[in-house]
Order: C-alpha cells, then structure tokens, then sequence
C-alpha cells in the first residue's frame, strides 16, 4: 500500500461487507414462513452454516476494522498522516444508527446459540472470541465518536484491550490485510487477532 499521500479510512474491505441484519432477517423471514414444525426444523438445518459463515464474516470484518485502526494508528504515531476517504467525517450521526449493526450482530450470538438448541437439539459451539471482537469494536467505534472527526491518524483512539505492535508486528498485521483485501477471504484476519487483543 502506498502511504505517501495519507492512509485510505477503508483498506478495501467494504467490497466484501454484507449487510448482516438484513441478510439473517431475510434468512429468518423463509424460516418462519414454514408452517410445519417438523420441515421448519430440517429448513434451519440447511440455513445454519449460511448463517453461521455470515455472522464470522461480518465479526471478521469488526477485527479488520481493529486490526487497521491499531495499524495506522501505531504504525503513524510518530509522523501521523491524513486520513483519506473518511465517508463520516463531519457528518451528524446518531448512535443509535452507527451502532444498530454491531448490537444486532451481538445480540444475535444468543438467539443462534438458542436457536441451535430448539432446532438442532445441540449446542452450536461458536468461537467464544467473536462475542470480545464485536464488544471491542463497538468501544471503539463510541470512544471514536464513530470517527465523524478522524482526520489524521493521531485522531483514532484504541480500546485498552489493543496491545501494542512491534514493529515486526505491524509489518505482519500489514501483509496480512493486504492479502485479505485482494482474496476477500476476511476470516483469515483471525491468523493475526492475538497480536492485537
């Protein structure tokens, strides 16, 4: 990536980004329009790893959010750098909204864990690091104020549970967003999560 210019507010995975709530309410929608109980069950039978994939898709895209954030901003601290192409900057927002996403994407962790219960009749054994992802982010994004006033790297606040990189660390977190953002594969952001929480 080329920084002489400043550093890009998405590294490129907003291509990749699907709207979660919509997608697992359509999912829902063809759930409940099942009347027997019976079919309904072997119907979430064949939703389950769709949903599944995009609740990891959707968790690995906040830890990509993270993983940029403590790049940019440690990687910078010295000789921060504008930030470019910030779609919120300046703009009113309202918390409710910026957060509506990452709140459905939490509370939704429960209702699966409760809905693979009730139709599969076991526990679905997610990650228990997704739930601290997504809480993290939202930190972030409310300790930011939802970076409406980002405009340099030295504008962006990390979590405490952001460790500092070294800078081995912060070449590795580098290459490995790149590779993610030219394959799209956004799960493998997880390789390098425990450098940063």
């Amino acid at each position: 990536m080329d920084f002489s210019k400043g550093v890009l507010f998405d590294p490129g995975y907003s291509k990749y980004t699907l709207p979660f709530s919509q997608n697992i309410d359509a999912a829902y929608n063809v759930l409940f329009s099942i009347k027997a109980p019976h079919q309904r069950k072997f119907k979430f039978q064949i939703l389950y790893p769709q949903l599944l994939k995009l609740l990891e898709h959707t968790v690995s895209f906040y830890l990509g959010c993270l993983l940029w954030a403590a790049f940019i901003s440690q990687n910078f601290h010295k000789d921060p750098k504008d930030i470019l192409e910030n779609s919120f900057d300046g703009a009113e927002v309202k918390e409710e909204e910026m957060l509506f996403e990452v709140n459905y994407a939490i509370n939704y962790i429960e209702k699966l864990k409760k809905d693979c219960k009730y139709y599969l009749g076991k526990n679905c054994n997610l990650p228990e690091d997704w739930s601290q992802v997504m809480n993290i982010y939202k930190e972030f994004l409310t300790m930011n104020d939802f970076l409406v006033n980002a405009k340099t790297t030295a504008d962006i606040k990390l979590p405490d549970e952001i460790k500092k990189l070294s800078e081995d660390e912060l070449k590795t977190v580098l290459d490995t967003i790149e590779n993610v953002v030219s394959t799209g594969e956004l799960k493998n952001l997880f390789k390098v999560k425990k450098l940063i929480i």
